[in-house]
Formats: C-alpha cells, sequence, structure tokens
C-alpha cells in the first residue's frame, strides 16, 4: 500500500539527534516490511519544491514561509503541493501532528485523499504551561541580542502557541480517524472531536536502543536530561535549581544536559543565556554538561553512564526521551505532565513531582542516588514496562494494521 506522510521532519539515515527521531525510525521500520511504499512531503530551506529521496522513500520538500491569515501558505505552494500529492495518488495520507499547517490541508478536504491524523504535540496545552513558571522579571530577563533582533520574545512565543490553538482544534475536527499515544492526549481530542474514530499507538524507538546492554547502578552521582528546544517549558531552569540544591549534599554532583541548546555571540537564545546566568548565581555552572544534539548512540552511551534521567518538561504528550530512558531501564524522575503519566507509574517505574517544584525534584532525584535498591527496583520494572510497550516488531505490525483499516473503512466519505 502506498503512503504518503505529511510531517516535520526531513527523513534521513542519518542520525542527527535533532527532534522527531522516532520518524525516522518508524519509516524506515516499515519499508522494511515489504508492505508499504512510503512518500513523505515536509518543509525545508528551499525556494522551490524539491525532489529528496531518503533511501527506498520517496520525498519532497516545500518551502518553509510564512502563513496567512487562515493558517496556509500562500495559494502557489498549497496549488504545488496538491498537484505533488495528485502525482503520488497515496491509498491513505497520514498527518504526523498539529503543530503546522499540514492538518488543515486533510481537514479542509483541499487534499482529496483519506487521512489519518497522528497527534504529536499539542500547543494549546503547551501554551498555558509555555513560561515554564518563570516570573514577568525573569521573562524580561530572557530577552538578548536575538530577542531584539526578531522582536520576540516568550511572551510573543507563547502568543503565537495560543494563536494556533484555533488551527489546531479545525485540524483534530476535521479528521475521522486520529491515533494518539496516551490517555492524556485522547483526552483533549474528544473535546474537538467526540466522533472520530482514535487508535493508540505506541512508538517505535531508534535501532541503537534494541540488544544493547541495558543500565547498571553508577558510582558517581551523575544526572542526565536533555530538551529539544530552548523553551521554558521544558523545564531547563528547573533541573538547574534541583541541581543547586542537590549540589549541597553531593558537592561531585553533575547534570549532563543533550539538545542543541547553547550558541555562541547573537545566535544564544536569550533563555538559555539567562539560565547560563542563573547556574552561575547558584554557584553550580562548573557541575553542568551542556553535550550539544547527540545520536542516538551517544545518547544510549550517556544513559548507561549515568545515575538518574531527570525529565523536567512542563508538559510532554509523550516524551521519547523519557520512553528511552525506560527502555533502558534507567531510573527516571519525570514531572507530572500528561504523557508521561502513561509511559511510568509513581514509585514503580519511575517517581515523579509536580513541574516546576524544583524542591520535590531534588527530593525524589536523591532518593534514588542515595537507595541503590530503590534504583534497582525502578529499573527492573520499567525495563520490563518498556520492552513490552516499545517492542519495534509490535509497534510496526499495529500501525500496519491502522493503515489497512482506515484504507477500507467505508464510512470515511460521510464525513
Amino acid at each position: 500500500m502506498k503512503i504518503l506522510w505529511f510531517s516535520n521532519k526531513v527523513l534521513s539515515d542519518k542520525d542527527t539527534g535533532n527532534s522527531g527521531t522516532w520518524l525516522d525510525a518508524m519509516a524506515q521500520r516499515l519499508v522494511m516490511t515489504g508492505e508499504v511504499r512510503l512518500c513523505n512531503v515536509t518543509m525545508g530551506m528551499v525556494k522551490t519544491p524539491t525532489r529528496q529521496d531518503a533511501g527506498p522513500i520517496n520525498q519532497w520538500i516545500v518551502p518553509t514561509t510564512t502563513l496567512g491569515r487562515f493558517g496556509l501558505p500562500n495559494t502557489h505552494i498549497v496549488a504545488g503541493i496538491t498537484k505533488l500529492v495528485n502525482e503520488v495518488s497515496p491509498a491513505l495520507v497520514h498527518v504526523w501532528g498539529t503543530e503546522s499547517y499540514w492538518g488543515l490541508l486533510t481537514a479542509r478536504r483541499l487534499i482529496q485523499y483519506r487521512a489519518i491524523l497522528e497527534i504529536q504535540g499539542l500547543k494549546e496545552p503547551y501554551s498555558r504551561v509555555f513560561t515554564g513558571g518563570l516570573t514577568e522579571r525573569e521573562q524580561r530577563a530572557c530577552v538578548g541580542f536575538k530577542e531584539i533582533i526578531k522582536r520576540r520574545s516568550i511572551a510573543s512565543s507563547q502568543r503565537t502557541f495560543e494563536m494556533w490553538s484555533k488551527y489546531e482544534r479545525e485540524i483534530i475536527a476535521g479528521h475521522s480517524f486520529i491515533t494518539t499515544q496516551s490517555p492524556w492526549v485522547e483526552a483533549w481530542v474528544k473535546v474537538s472531536n467526540a466522533s472520530a474514530r482514535i487508535f493508540h499507538t505506541e512508538l517505535a524507538l531508534r535501532k541503537p536502543f534494541y540488544n544493547v546492554k541495558p543500565w547498571g547502578p553508577q558510582k558517581d552521582p551523575v544526572i542526565f536530561c536533555s530538551a529539544a528546544y530552548p523553551v521554558p517549558y521544558k523545564g531547563i531552569h528547573d533541573a538547574v535549581r534541583a541541581l543547586a540544591i542537590l549540589s549541597s549534599h553531593f558537592p561531585n554532583v553533575r547534570l549532563r544536559i543533550a539538545g542543541e541548546l547553547q550558541s555562541r555571540g547573537i545566535r544564544q537564545d536569550g533563555y538559555i543565556a539567562w539560565v547560563n546566568r542563573l547556574a552561575t548565581s547558584l554557584n553550580v555552572a562548573d557541575q553542568i554538561d551542556w553535550l550539544g544534539a547527540l545520536s542516538a548512540p551517544k545518547v544510549v552511551e550517556e544513559l548507561q553512564c549515568c545515575s538518574v534521567m531527570l525529565m523536567p518538561s512542563h508538559c510532554e504528550t509523550y516524551c521519547v526521551a523519557l520512553a528511552e530512558a525506560l527502555y533502558l531501564g534507567v531510573p527516571a524522575v519525570s514531572a507530572h505532565t500528561g504523557g508521561t503519566d502513561w509511559l511510568a507509574r509513581d514509585e514503580s517505574t519511575a517517581l515523579f513531582f509536580s513541574p516546576g517544584d524544583e524542591v520535590m525534584c531534588a527530593y525524589q532525584l536523591e532518593r534514588i542516588l542515595t537507595d541503590q535498591g530503590l534504583a534497582e527496583k525502578l529499573s527492573r520494572n520499567a525495563r520490563a514496562s518498556a520492552i513490552e510497550r516499545n517492542n519495534a516488531e509490535a509497534v510496526v505490525k499495529h500501525q500496519l494494521e491502522i493503515y489497512q483499516q482506515v484504507i477500507t473503512e467505508r464510512a470515511w466519505a460521510t464525513r
């Protein structure tokens, strides 16, 4: 069956460590089954639609552009996308996410093909915690040269998320078939579309996480966390504040942060510059290692060598980083964020704290660092649960079944 993806990821066999890693993993495994001919349409820095295949996957990159008042790019780009899709003539269009205009094309039937919408992130609930608990004074301190040049701030970025919410709801309401990864996401979907047929899915992890040595107890107190974007709702500042609390009891504790976050000069994001100053004021700057974007093998290495994985985000619909840690059996401390509550269970497979509560975060981290029995219990339980949940063969098999069900569903034409 021919499946066309609309995604925000340029698929590649190169592991750059950037966001959307689950898309590469799923694409590769679907193609390997021999049952799917996969095509992908995405956005990138091109002037005209450009063909850039990823191995056996046919891929087109369309220009990244400013959207108009109705949430879409100009009519020329929309016409080009429509023409491209008609030439491919897929059995099914798989829209990955509500964060961009792809879903508007299918919801408004500008793309006249059967479609399934997969929820990745939800900007409406993200917008409510976008500031990550920062005070107005702290938000102003996050304005640097980059923000001044681009006329951007945390508040303006939050408003951008809020403004997209109406389109997000339209996208959800306009699809008959929707897939989600957690009951929390399903609840948000049903508010906008109670009649949709909802499928539960899991995500296949990147290949290096399978068949590798799982986590074992570590001697030195090392905390690993990551963030895909330099935005306050990812909670990196909460991790730094928790580190400052821990350092009084663990002078040699280290916080290792993965993600493309640090830059030089005017390219530096104002929020991260403020986090750097925060770390200095708390006397923990020398205890933080900024690792940059990491490939999957490097993430595996970091997880195998840390004492605990920390997920401090204020909102996550799933959180692949946490799923990867749990699969390796790394003891984890996570904020309650909706999606993460599906991935782990408090006191059984992870320890939880309220988003923004660095005191409880530090307390939970200290429990793992000082109680080897607890750490090993969490590790065993987490790995046993994750091995079943993120079984790659089962995930791909279920995805193929969903595709087949949607393709053969007769009720689609009534919407």
